[in-house]
Formats: structure tokens, C-alpha cells, sequence
């Protein structure tokens, strides 16, 4: 995922009852927020509305938990149960670019996240 389209982290995480926590990820380090409530940040917002949420500027966006220094953009895609609409995971990738999230990554992600729903079973 993080190769496909030049993103400087990706990560998976699992969705619980009150945390969302880090449990896979490819890039440099682990971000500062490997686990959140699962109410807070823009994953939270993932998670709340069960819809993709991107931020194409993360430095003016008051949502966004600071994982990495170097982030200009972020977008978290939900991964819901097979059964339910319940968010059980997000993909989150990261860019150290601003504006870096087009609608072709948006659904290049969903379709990765899509893929993941699986994984969770």
C-alpha cells in the first residue's frame, strides 16, 4: 500500500469499544499515537461517521493527533465488519506532502481496506 503510491507510512489499526490501537505498520517509525480513544483525532472521526475522512492539510486541521512532524497529509479509511456496518479496524496512510490526497488514492484505499476486512475475522 504504502509503495503503490509513494506514501511515507501506512499503518493498520483495530478498533475496540474505547481504543483504537496501532497493530501493524510500514514506514520509518511508530507514531506518537499508536493508541488514541476511539473518539479522538481524525481516526476517531473515521470511526464516529464510518466514512473515509482525509486532510489534505493536516497543520490547519484542529482533528489531527500529531503522529510525525513531516506529515502534510492524512487519510483514515474505516474497515467494517462483515456483518455490520461497525468499524472493527482503519487503514491510515500518511504524506509528507500537502494536497496529496486525490479521489484515486481515496479509492485505491477503500479498496485496500476492503481487502483487509478478513484479516480482522
Amino acid at each position: 500500500v504504502r509503495g503503490a503510491r509513494n506514501y511515507c507510512w501506512v499503518g493498520i489499526y483495530d478498533v475496540g469499544d474505547d481504543e483504537i490501537v496501532l497493530i501493524g505498520h510500514t514506514g520509518t517509525s511508530v507514531p506518537t499515537h499508536a493508541r488514541c480513544s476511539a473518539d479522538a483525532g481524525l481516526s476517531g472521526e473515521a470511526v464516529r461517521t464510518r466514512r473515509t475522512v482525509v486532510s489534505n492539510d493536516v497543520a490547519s486541521d484542529s482533528r489531527y493527533l500529531g503522529a510525525f512532524e513531516s506529515t502534510g497529509s492524512e487519510a483514515i479509511v474505516p474497515v467494517l465488519g462483515a456483518e455490520s456496518a461497525i468499524p472493527i479496524g482503519t487503514l491510515d496512510a500518511k504524506s509528507d506532502r500537502i494536497d496529496a490526497f486525490t479521489p484515486k488514492d481515496v479509492e485505491f484505499l477503500e479498496d485496500c481496506a476492503s481487502v483487509l476486512r478478513p484479516l480482522y475475522d
